[in-house]
């Protein structure tokens, strides 16, 4: 479920405010985004391993 924009920003005022929990805000941002955090772990991951078998290569 994407969330929109004004409800992240909502949540991020009410957050600073103290009227929200970290959790509640954090989910809130989690769920903005347009890739599953895991698989941005993954894609994260490839990405250095990938790095770290160039510079092997061309060592």
């Amino acid at each position: 479920m994407i969330v929109r924009e004004g409800e992240i920003i909502e949540s991020g005022r009410r957050w600073m405010a103290g009227e929200a929990s970290s959790d509640e805000y954090f989910s809130k941002v989690l769920q903005s985004a347009p890739i599953a955090p895991g698989r941005e772990l993954v894609r994260s991951v490839r990405a250095w391993m990938l790095a770290v078998l160039r510079s092997r290569r061309t060592s």
